[in-house]
């Protein structure tokens, strides 16, 4: 059984990977598309924010990688689903090339994530260690698909 980084690497790539078949079967259009409900986002800003979400915390907080992130530009993003969907493919590729080798000591490392990301969040006040940005990208991925699980099956069936 893998340790526990590159148990949760296999949660985040299948969470991913279920964006990634879902945007595909989308047109560019509908990914872009505007819905008629106050305050939504668009299924490719949603997908959008969730892999600057999940390369933030995974790749900058746990990997230390500069970051160029701009978290309020996510929700308004437009583009094509092929580069969108290769990002993912990127994020997921790097996931794992960094979680697979995380010692399992690193788990408990203690990481301080800028305050606007984690009151965005819902997360405590406090120190957060590598394993709770890691459970926080799980938790904030998973809530995300359900939105663009939704919202593409309303776009497919005509109801919006």
């Amino acid at each position: 059984m893998p340790h526990e980084a590159a148990q949760i690497a296999l949660v985040i790539a299948r969470i991913a990977e279920e964006i990634i078949a879902k945007i595909a079967t989308l047109s560019d259009e509908q990914l872009n598309q505007r819905l008629p409900v106050p305050d939504a986002n668009t299924l490719f800003a949603i997908a959008t924010h969730a892999v600057g979400m999940g390369e933030f915390w995974v790749l900058t907080l746990v990997g230390d990688r500069p970051s160029n992130r701009n978290r309020s530009a996510e929700f308004v993003a437009a583009g094509e689903g092929k580069a969108l969907r290769a990002r993912y493919q990127q994020w997921i590729a790097d996931t794992h090339a960094l979680l697979d080798t995380l010692p399992e000591s690193a788990m408990e490392q203690v990481v301080e994530p800028p305050f606007e990301f984690r009151s965005a969040g819902g997360l405590q006040e406090g120190p957060l260690t590598v394993r709770d940005c890691l459970l926080h990208v799980v938790e904030h991925t998973a809530t995300h698909l359900g939105h663009i699980q939704l919202t593409a099956d309303l776009l497919q069936s005509g109801a919006i």
